[in-house]
């Protein structure tokens, strides 16, 4: 039984605890398409369903895994300590921009976050500086005008932006 209840397996049951209080949230709200549009449970609803399939899908994957070795071990020749420090660093980075979204607004946050997660990952996997900041500049400017322009643009929802 211990072989089932791994890391992977207790984030995806907390996950999903968390994923189903937000739908109880979601559930309150008008039905997405009532009035012809996608109303405002639009996203939340469709953020609900892939959370709810991606826990699905860990817990399939993990259910039908083989023990692990002794030597699998998550490890990172660039990052000590990774499977402690990328999980904190995650949370972290994410608590950073749910702050920084009130005072600095949509576009610097989202920006620094996205750059900070992609420079995180690809450095990790990289170990080089330069090569791994670039790639996560284009991908946070990528991702902040993709998010602005669906929100803003498509939905035509307000988000806030840092007014100095």
């Amino acid at each position: 039984m211990t072989r089932i209840l791994n890391g992977q397996v207790i984030f995806a049951l907390a996950l999903t605890a968390l994923n189903t209080v937000y739908a109880s949230q979601v559930l309150q709200m008008d039905l997405p398409f009532a009035s012809g549009e996608p109303g405002p449970a639009f996203l939340p609803s469709m953020l609900c369903i892939f959370i709810y399939l991606a826990v699905a899908r860990i817990l399939f994957t993990e259910i039908r895994a083989q023990a692990p070795a002794a030597t699998d071990a998550i490890q990172s020749e660039h990052v000590p300590h990774i499977r402690l420090v990328g999980p904190l660093i995650a949370v972290g980075l994410t608590v950073l921009f749910i702050i920084g979204f009130f005072y600095l607004g949509y576009l610097v946050s989202a920006f620094l976050y996205t750059f900070m997660i992609a420079f995180f990952f690809d450095f990790e996997r990289r170990g080089v500086w330069l090569p791994s900041a670039l790639l996560a500049a284009a991908i946070a400017f990528g991702v902040t005008l993709f998010g602005w322009l669906f929100f803003v643009q498509v939905f035509e929802l307000y988000l806030p932006v840092w007014e100095f």
